[in-house]
């Protein structure tokens, strides 16, 4: 079908509503906050080293203004502002900055969504064009005075909002006039008929003509400019902010003093090194920390008991600073870092790739991807500050140990939580300026609150409690940029790949911190004996007082008997007054004395017993907690036993001895009928796997017998057997023959005929954990050889079993304990090995076997050629010793 040939091509005009300009400054600007900080950053991208807000009650209160940084000519002002709109409220936003020319005044300013700044590459914070229209938000007139270092005048410019967005087109012409010009360059934006209450917390106080020295900032407000510029930056800043109310100024300086009364310091820091990403990042304590773990662990009755004056946790921190920094103090080197991210990528797509391998190379392909993406925004920073603000902890431990150790009586407990309650949450900022209202008090943007409530929130950040900010390198806005509505990032490869990472460095990195922390500190209290020992023993000790006390019950109830018979005799009674021989009184008063210290010894056993069954309750809550332990323990020896039955099944499965005299008759038998092709095809890989799974057969039947020996079974666990240590050894050597030999490991045992009475198994569990580690560390030192020779080991790796005494030790030729876990290494869930390789178990519950029958393992002190402690020592003791 032929078209019949178009008329001219004509155009259609776009019309754009005046009142979309309304739209974009009152609804996009959605506080006044918002509008006072679009108008700061458009005075720090004009590079102004002092900006200042001004507000006036009147105009009036203008003849007197000697706050201004610029002279005012009212003059002037007066001729474009009616003389009505002087006499409300309003408020002057001044800068001493690079200030407007006409055409900037026109390109720039009075054309809607342009964006005429050049910084030389430096940071601005304003890209959209459109926060000038933040204006209407706070005022409906506004006068614009500007002077640039180009121009030898001045400009004034007078708009009205709401005529401009009744107006029948969007072409509008606004007031404008030249004028003398006040100082070499500088903006001031005459903001006329704001609401006082958007800028003052109290503003009645002014009707009641009170003193303005005590008016308040909006809260909000305050925040929102206390955080514009990094207050945690330690370097100079460029621009200063000051807030005047009727020239009287206005208290708007960050409560930096209040971060003292953190109980902990979150630091990270990602650069690049070497064309590749490096995180480093560390936990450190205050004093109060401890005191306040101290608190937890001990149970607070407990506490009453064993809390020591504030001082002494601070000498314990100092004193033990290296052990706290040697657990607290993490580098991730880039290939730990890219499996890290490359694991929660895998995690992510669980359900939506389900072959394993092609989910694998997906989630190494966008690890990669991000990887690269974030060396576009490095150096990377971030510090997050930890507090406590209820009662028993902010008010008695924190505050009462910075008045006890600092000597400082400023601090009280209100104080902390408006500080909280204005400032918590973490900002994020573009080098030390901040970026749109990420991490408000409404604003999760890390989903720290989201991460809490999947469990273990002991260890978790609480997002009202947390004081701090993350910052990132990007000064030309090119990769991280804020959405309208200032409340989130754009998406793309960069924002994503740093959300990512974000998230795995406070939701993973400084979870696992945490639960090392907390586990360092129960190791110091307890060296300090700060943590008692067993209920159980003091419930025996206290009983055993109650049973003396009620002897002497007895005891003293007699004498009180006798001494009454004798009274009976021996008193002599004179009208009021009775009489007694002094030997008689005497023995009285040594009765009464007896019974009263009988009495104050009792009430203080009577209180002891008291306690006991406070705390007895309390540690009954503590043992849900080990419970979970001891429940992971169990589930994994139910299935150890359910896969037990499951290899004895399959070693009992029958093995042809005469298989190869069946292949072999199958192979003459292709070869006589000419088809040797199908015997190479598909039989000859039948013998193959057959024998291989022949083989396997024997080596679980092998295992079976192994894991057998290991079971503790019913009755077992008090029929101690002995056990000669070398046999064990040579037992588990068996056992571990290919994993030995596949890894060109040597083990030497020393022991000789020493030998242990113990459980049934017990030893086997031992070892055979020990030499898996020992094997596995052995791994890393050639690992790291590869890379670097000081790893490097010119002999046959080692394993070595000694005597020391009646006591083992066990060492290895691999790296060692790495000084990050050699205090807590035997706390649970605590494993060396990194991205989560091991489960931080083995050697938790090997000392907790030992611990069950008077044993005990731990790492010696003596260290490596590589600065790592190395030797387990596994003693026994007497019950007796």
């Amino acid at each position: 079908m032929m078209c019949r040939k178009d008329k001219k091509m004509e155009h259609k005009q776009i019309k754009i509503s005046p009142r979309v300009i309304k739209h974009l400054g009152k609804d996009l600007i959605t506080t006044s906050e918002v509008a006072i900080i679009e108008l700061i950053k458009n005075s720090i991208d004009a590079k102004a080293p002092n900006i200042k807000l001004l507000l006036f009650e009147d105009g009036n209160m203008l003849g007197g203004a000697e706050k201004f940084s610029i002279p005012v000519c009212m003059d002037d002002i007066s001729e474009l502002v009616p003389r009505s709109l002087l006499g409300e409220p309003l408020l002057i936003v001044e800068d001493n900055g690079k200030g407007m020319n006409e055409f900037q005044l026109e390109k720039g300013f009075l054309e809607i969504g342009t964006d005429l700044k050049n910084n030389n590459g430096e940071t601005t914070l304003g890209e959209k064009g459109i926060g000038r229209l933040a204006v209407q938000r706070l005022g409906k007139y506004l006068l614009v005075e500007t002077a640039s270092e180009s121009e030898p005048f001045a400009t004034l410019t007078f708009i009205n909002w709401d005529e401009i967005s009744s107006a029948s087109n969007s072409d509008y012409f606004v007031p404008y006039k030249k004028v003398r010009k006040m100082g070499e360059s500088y903006t001031r934006l005459w903001i006329l008929g704001i609401n006082i209450s958007d800028f003052l917390e109290t503003p009645a106080q002014m009707v009641l003509h009170f003193d303005n020295s005590s008016l308040v900032v909006n809260r909000e407000l305050k925040s929102a400019i206390n955080f514009l510029i990094s207050p945690f930056s330690k370097v100079n800043k460029k621009t200063t902010i000051q807030m005047y109310y009727n020239n009287i100024e206005l208290d708007i300086d960050f409560p930096d003093k209040m971060l003292q009364l953190s109980e902990s310091i979150h630091k990270f820091r990602i650069v690049e090194n070497g064309g590749e990403i490096l995180l480093k990042y560390e936990l450190s304590l205050q004093p109060w920390y401890i005191e306040r773990v101290h608190r937890v662990l001990a149970k607070p009755e407990a506490f009453k008991r064993l809390k020591k004056e504030h001082r002494f946790y601070k000498e314990l921190l100092d004193t033990n600073r290296d052990r706290i920094e040697n657990v607290l103090v993490q580098e991730v080197r880039y290939d730990e870092l890219f499996d890290l991210v490359a694991q929660t990528f895998y995690d992510m797509f669980e359900l939506g790739i389900t072959d394993k391998n092609i989910r694998k190379e997906f989630a190494e392909q966008k690890a990669n991807e991000c990887m690269k993406a974030l060396i576009k925004i490095v150096p990377i920073s971030g510090e997050i500050f930890s507090f406590k603000q209820n009662a028993a902890i902010g008010e008695n431990i924190i505050i009462e140990s910075l008045k006890e150790i600092e000597k400082d009586q400023e601090y009280n407990l209100k104080a902390l939580k408006e500080f909280l309650k204005d400032y918590n949450g973490i900002k994020l900022y573009r080098d030390v300026y901040r970026i749109g209202f990420l991490g408000d008090k409404e604003n999760d943007w890390i989903k720290l609150q989201q991460f809490r409530t999947k469990g273990q929130q002991w260890y978790r950040f609480d997002l009202g409690n947390t004081v701090g900010y993350v910052s990132v390198r990007d000064p030309e806005q090119k990769n991280i940029q804020e959405i309208s509505s200032r409340l989130d990032i754009n998406q793309n490869e960069v924002s994503y790949a740093f959300k990512m990472l974000i998230g795995i460095v406070f939701n993973n990195l400084f979870y696992e911190l945490n639960r090392k922390s907390n586990d360092i500190i129960k190791v110091l209290l307890t060296e300090n004996g700060l943590l008692e020992d067993n209920i159980s023993k003091r419930v025996k000790k206290n009983s055993t007082d109650i049973e003396k006390f009620i002897m002497r019950n007895k005891r003293v109830m007699a004498e009180m008997q006798k001494i009454t018979k004798e009274f009976s005799g021996n008193i002599k009674i004179e009208g009021e007054k009775a009489s007694m021989p002094i030997s008689l009184y005497e023995k009285m008063e040594k009765v009464f004395q007896n019974v009263t210290e009988h009495f104050g010894e009792n009430e203080k056993v009577q209180k002891q017993a008291a306690n006991l069954l406070v705390e007895a309750d309390e540690q009954l809550k503590a043992i849900e907690v080990e419970s979970y332990n001891n429940y992971k323990l169990m589930a994994n020896g139910l299935i150890t036993e359910t896969i037990t039955h499951e290899l004895h099944s399959i070693s009992k499965t029958g093995i042809d001895e005469n298989i190869e005299e069946h292949f072999g008759y199958l192979k003459d038998y292709f070869v006589a009928q000419k088809n040797v092709k199908v015997y190479n095809t598909h039989v000859y890989p039948i013998q193959t796997s057959y024998s291989i799974v022949a083989g396997k057969m024997n080596d679980v039947a092998n295992l079976y017998s192994f894991l057998e020996n290991t079971f503790i079974k019913k009755g077992t666990y008090d029929e101690f057997i002995l056990q000669q240590i070398q046999v064990v050894v040579k037992n588990i050597e068996e056992n571990l023959v290919k994993t030995i030999k596949d890894n060109d490991i040597n083990i030497v045992c020393k022991t000789e005929g020493l030998s242990w009475f113990v459980p049934k198994g017990v030893l086997i569990h031992v070892f055979y954990n020990l030499f898996n580690n020992s094997i596995y560390w052995i791994d890393k030192r050639r690992k790291f050889a590869e890379v670097d020779n000081v790893y490097e080991y010119s002999e046959r790796d080692q394993i070595t079993v000694e005597p020391y005494g009646s006591d083992i030790v066990v060492y290895d030729t691999g790296t060692g304990v790495i000084k990050t876990m050699e205090d807590i290494l035997f706390e649970p869930l605590e494993s060396g090995k990194p991205n989560h390789e091991g489960r931080g178990m083995g050697l938790y519950i090997v000392k907790k076997i030992l611990n069950s029958f008077n044993a005990n393992i731990e790492l010696l002190s003596e260290r490596n050629s590589y600065g790592n402690r190395y030797k387990f020592l596994i003693s026994m003791v007497d019950e007796e010793g």
